[in-house]
């Protein structure tokens, strides 16, 4: 198997599954979110407050989580600016003529 192919199936289509998770649970918040709104509207607040604060509490810090995990995970994957450098000159080298490589 290639590292392309790894690379795809190590890392890739895992996080293109938490993305339709992720997107999923936003949908599902936006409807609470609704609700909410309609629900304390109507009635006391006080009651919903305590009953939901619990778990609003835990979403936030799967979210801090989540969010210090996704930046850990895109500073990895970022090209150190030495590689981006080498590979520059290389591209740079790729480019020119055969001619211009032999002087």
């Amino acid at each position: 198997m290639t590292e392309s192919a790894n690379v795809e199936l190590a890392i890739a289509l895992p996080l293109g599954v938490v993305a339709n998770q992720l997107t999923r649970i936003e949908a599902d918040l936006r409807f609470l979110s609704i609700k909410t709104s309609a629900y304390a509207a109507e009635r006391d607040s006080g009651e919903l407050a305590a009953k939901a604060s619990g778990s609003l509490e835990r979403i936030n810090e799967a979210l801090d989580l989540i969010r210090s995990l996704m930046a850990a995970m895109e500073a990895d994957i970022q090209p150190t600016s030495a590689s981006l450098t080498g590979r520059a000159s290389r591209e740079r080298a790729s480019r020119k003529t055969s001619a211009e490589r032999d002087d």
